[in-house]
């Protein structure tokens, strides 16, 4: 066989490998789904043993030129060096993860539905049935808060008072509130379900206690500032946990086994994508949210640091489609 036919014949393979590796590099490997992470591998195998056959049979070759090099970078892309896996990961950050909320928006949208909802409705009962409401508050904080309810002096000082402990109490809720979420997939939803209902429903009624005494902006003041990218988190948490739940309850035409399986690389890279906002909304917690600030600047901060994560998810990664050049 000629040069010319051999490069004929493999070419598809060559060509497909370039593509995947220039989306790779955009948006890094572990963005890339399942099916197509394991068709790079396979494409990469094949391309290794068509340049050890270039290099015997067309040493001087344009095949063997072009192949050493494509083989050369989806090396690298696939067994970096630690800097170069600390690149896929900011790409992964960078690009893919806004990518991949995109593509499963529906369940991020239900595990918003069950949070904030029930955020509403433990607002709601705070109002008309303290009682029932103070059920939903951690047992560490129901006492100050039972003092807010019944407190007729200086509302303000007490509501100050508190801060340390409320908001160090309601991080550390979230974050366990999170991994359950996550890990309440694998009951079918159930957990998942009942881990952010029952957190908007404590959220929602801290939120009407401080209502009913007149707190509300300083009760706000307190929580937007992390809360901005904290409970979005825990969104993405609790959207991580329904797609295993979906997979367990309707696998579709796969066996249960085989669904999880194929859709457990996106529900943990979903879940791994929110620990970054963890980490910075709890260096905003200790920095910003205890501080004497003014609490409409705080609220401002929050506010823009919803704009900015609603930017992040809207706008990287769309459309990005690149070649790695043409075959010989």
């Amino acid at each position: 066989m000629d040069e010319r036919d051999f490069i004929e014949s493999s070419r598809t393979a060559w060509d497909r490998l370039a593509e995947a590796l220039a989306r790779a590099k955009r948006s890094g490997v572990a963005a890339l789904p399942a099916p197509e992470l394991k068709r790079l591998y396979e494409d990469y195998r094949r391309t290794a043993a068509d340049l050890a056959y270039a290099q015997t049979h067309y040493p001087d070759g344009r095949a063997q030129t072009y192949l050493n090099r494509l083989v050369g970078e989806a090396h690298a892309e696939l067994y970096g060096s630690s800097p170069r896996r600390a690149a896929t990961v900011w790409r992964f950050l960078a690009f893919g993860y806004p990518a991949l909320i995109r593509k499963h928006w529906r369940s991020v949208a239900l595990a918003g539905i069950l949070l904030f909802g029930a955020a509403a409705l433990g607002f709601v009962l705070a109002h008309v049935n303290y009682p029932l409401a103070r059920i939903f508050i951690p047992e560490a904080l129901r006492e100050g808060v039972g003092d807010v309810v019944a407190q007729s002096g200086d509302i303000e000082g007490l509501a100050a008072s508190l801060a340390p402990i409320l908001a160090a109490g309601i991080t550390v809720n979230n974050i366990q509130v999170a991994l359950l979420a996550f890990a309440g997939g694998m009951t079918a939803g159930v957990l998942t379900t009942y881990a952010l209902v029952f957190n908007g429903l404590m959220l929602g009624a801290l939120a009407g206690v401080f209502s009913k005494a007149g707190e509300s902006l300083h009760f706000w003041a307190l929580i937007a500032p992390h809360g901005s990218l904290e409970l979005p988190a825990i969104v993405l948490a609790g959207a991580s946990g329904l797609l295993l739940a979906r997979a367990i309850i309707s696998p579709g035409d796969l066996p249960r086994g085989a669904a999880l399986k194929a859709i457990s690389s996106d529900a943990v890279k979903l879940v791994l994508g929110a620990i970054p906002l963890f980490v910075i909304a709890g260096v905003i917690e200790s920095f910003l949210t205890p501080t004497g600030i003014d609490p409409y600047v705080k609220l401002a901060f929050g506010a823009v640091m919803v704009a900015v994560l609603v930017a992040y998810v809207a706008l990287p990664g769309r459309g990005d489609r690149a070649t790695d050049g043409p075959v010989p």
